[in-house]
């Protein structure tokens, strides 16, 4: 209903509101109080404000004290926001339903549907105005997504997450999570609702869809992309977890931060951080001891020099694998016009790093062999381990003191691989090649499956930051999981004896490398449902006869279609306007003028100064003509004013405010000044923006020049307004 049928609905459009009164109608069916709350939200830090239009559904409980379900209803103006945040709202509503419905329900359920998350998080930040949520909403869960496929994953808990964890971990029948994901997401440039209610301390749960991230916030983000698994999984995950945090006492509280993750989506784990210090103890302890069992052992088997020798063979092994990684990619970049040729199909990509990762160190091992003699050491499991374990037992050290929540990727591998070769003779072959296919066993529980999804994640993520990526992302990730999980492969199956026809191993890799790089090579860069993130924009100054356009991305071609202006040229700097208009932070980035698209979305209804005792008072109105406008007010070079109607900031040396969502009726602005800066406010500036070009083709009314067969645009359109001659006040005569 709200991406197909409503379709996009950016906060202050017609569709918002068409959303919203669904949302509020399905509620009341289930029997909750519904309210909407309309306040405008500001962030002062920000200087920005919103109207947003919350909804608030109330099924009172035993407990007054509320366990929420919240999402969000709008969406970006380029996406039909399937996945961000129509599933979420879609979980939310049904979780509702059935938690209605229980006779045996001990707590108040809110739900929360929020305006505006996408417009800087506005309705959260509007709902922590309101006294009732604030005061009995006491845990929450909230819903998301980056992608289509799933279930949704745990990716952020809070504050203090130890008590909300454990319901998850022992009730979700799907469980997928994992606290190392904590780690990673704070280092991004994201945020969400939780984002707002965590400065509350408010504890919660967050859970995203992030499997085939490529239609995020782009015109992909329909509900047929959406798999009717991530919806059944995570709608049983939210509910299951629901009726767990609805047994509990939610007004519990620890300070604990808790390590959590799932195995195979069968089986969730979780414990605190005393558990995690006493792991992680255990596991640097038996490692080191284990190490200096094994080292001795490799001594002993083929002395000091020969080992130390080995060792820098192995460490020549490592370099070259990443040398070939990398120069993989960078030959693959070279060979193709685009800058992502992986983008689409990047599963190739890691096949073929990994098949030129085995031939690098298969390489290396065969140069060895060309070594003299007495040189060559036996290709014993022992000498393995003592090769691994101070590597594991230094990475495990720094990750538990410095990522807590993901050190248990590196100290459990090490606490079984310590422990068990304490137990057992190095000297027994058989004994430590089973030892090793234990330590592999959890290794790969650990590392595998969730390396591979991180690779895809971050391949989408790379689509959508503005830098060209790195040649060595990819195998660096890559290196991370194989340095757990190689070394005990290697264990578990080096032969002790002389390989009888390494020539057919050197030629079925050969083969390899071949064929996965000739599928790397014959992959689409980009695709329908894979595609090329784009962004154009106009700038329209008042009355004038052209506008200024640019477009940008991570790739070096123009690429329009036929009718666009011409003379396009590269730039480098930021355009001249006269407002302060940032550079475009895309690698590629081409300008030139056209035609004006047409008449502005919105006018400057009022604008007037007006003597007061301190000073002067500037009044100015924008109205418009149009839905979903934002609307910025830009002060002259060097103005701040004492007291304003809407909070601002100054931004490139100019204070301004922006008001997203502008209503119908228009926004009016406010402002008083101190004397002698009555001849500097005339140049105040009014700016609207907008996502839709006049006359434009589809729903997103984009230019019938943008090809959108394999791209996706963002587009945006600063209107410069003209403002109302005024003059000056004159001021008081003591």
């Amino acid at each position: 209903m709200l991406a197909g049928t409503i379709g996009s609905r950016p906060i202050g459009t017609p569709e918002n509101a068409r959303a919203r009164q669904y949302i509020v109608d399905q509620l009341r069916f289930f029997g909750y109080d519904v309210r909407v709350q309309e306040i405008d939200a500001q962030r002062r830090e920000l200087g920005s404000t919103a109207h947003v239009s919350n909804i608030i559904a109330v099924k009172a409980g035993p407990d007054r004290t509320a366990l929420g379900l919240v999402s969000h209803y709008d969406s970006v103006p380029e996406a039909p926001g399937a996945g961000d945040d129509g599933i979420g709202v879609a979980v939310s509503l049904e979780a509702a339903r059935l938690l209605a419905a229980r006779a045996d329900r001990k707590h108040t359920v809110f739900v929360l549907v929020t305006d505006g998350e996408e417009s800087g998080l506005m309705g959260a930040r509007g709902l922590t105005a309101d006294r009732t949520v604030m005061q009995q909403l006491a845990a929450y869960i909230n819903v998301e997504a980056t992608g289509a496929a799933g279930p949704a994953v745990l990716f952020e808990t809070g504050p203090a997450n130890g008590w909300i964890v454990k319901p998850w971990a022992a009730a979700a029948p799907h469980p997928r999570g994992a606290s190392y994901a904590i780690e990673i997401y704070k280092r991004l440039p994201n945020d969400t609702d939780f984002s707002v209610f965590k400065q509350r301390d408010i504890p919660g749960l967050n859970f995203a869809l992030v499997g085939d991230s490529y239609a995020y916030h782009t015109a992909r983000d329909s509900a047929d992309r959406l798999t009717d698994q991530a919806l059944q999984w995570t709608g049983e995950n939210t509910v299951a977890t629901a009726i767990a945090l609805d047994a509990m006492d939610l007004t519990a509280r620890t300070d604990r931060t808790q390590t959590f993750f799932d195995i195979g989506r069968t089986v969730a784990l979780s414990w605190g951080p005393v558990t995690a210090w006493l792991i992680a103890i255990v596991a640097l302890g038996a490692g080191v001891l284990a190490w200096f069992k094994v080292l001795a052992a490799s001594i002993r088997l083929v002395g000091l020099a020969r080992w130390i020798l080995d060792a820098v063979w192995s460490l020549v092994g490592v370099a070259a694998v990443a040398a070939a990684m990398i120069g993989g990619t960078w030959a693959l970049r070279a060979a193709r016009t685009v800058y992502h040729p992986w983008y689409a199909h990047p599963d190739r990509l890691f096949l073929m790093l990994l098949a030129l990762g085995v031939l690098a160190g298969w390489s290396v091992i065969r140069i060895g062999a060309l070594l003299p003699r007495r040189a060559h050491a036996p290709r014993h499991p022992v000498l393995v381990w003592s090769f691994t374990l101070p590597v594991w037992i230094l990475i495990a050290g720094g990750m538990a003191a410095g990522a807590a929540t993901a050190g248990y990727l590196w100290t459990l591998p090490l606490l079984v691989a310590g422990v068990a070769l304490l137990l057992v003779p190095v000297t027994n072959v058989a004994a430590l090649r089973a030892i090793s296919v234990v330590v592999l066993a959890v290794a790969g529980a650990l590392w595998l499956r969730d390396a591979l999804e991180l690779l895809r994640f971050v391949v989408a993520l790379m689509g959508r930051l503005p830098i060209i990526t790195p040649v060595w992302v990819y195998a660096a990730l890559m290196l991370a999981a194989g340095a757990m999980v190689v070394p005990p492969f290697i264990a578990a199956v080096a032969a002790t004896r002389p390989l009888l026809r390494p020539s057919i191993l050197t030629a079925v890799l050969l083969v390899a490398v071949a064929v996965t790089a000739g599928l790397a090579y014959a992959a689409p860069a980009y695709t329908n449902a894979q595609p090329q993130r784009r962004q154009a924009r106009l700038i329209v100054e008042p009355n004038a006869a052209t506008a200024t356009y640019e477009v940008g991305s991570q790739e070096p071609g123009l690429d329009l279609d036929q009718g666009a202006p011409g003379g396009w040229y590269r730039a480098t700097d930021v355009p001249k306007a006269s407002i302060t208009v940032g550079r475009y932070p895309l690698p590629f980035v081409f300008r030139t003028t056209g035609p004006v698209p047409g008449e502005p979305p919105a006018t400057v209804s009022e604008f007037s100064l007006k003597q007061i005792a301190a000073g002067t008072e500037l009044t100015m109105t924008i109205v418009p003509k149009a839905p979903g406008l934002t609307a910025i007010f830009t002060l002259p070079d060097g103005l701040q004013p004492q007291r304003t109607s809407l909070p601002g900031i100054v931004s490139r040396g100019r204070w301004r405010a922006v008001y997203m969502g502008v209503p119908a009726e228009g926004v009016t602005w406010r402002a008083s000044f101190k004397t002698g800066v009555e001849t500097k406010l005339p140049a105040t500036v009014g700016t609207v923006l907008s996502s839709r070009f006049p006359g434009g083709n589809g729903w997103q009314s984009l230019p019938s020049w943008l090809p959108q067969e394999h791209v996706v645009w963002d587009l945006d359109i600063a209107w410069i307004l003209a403002t109302p001659q005024v003059i000056p006040p004159v001021p008081l005569i003591r």
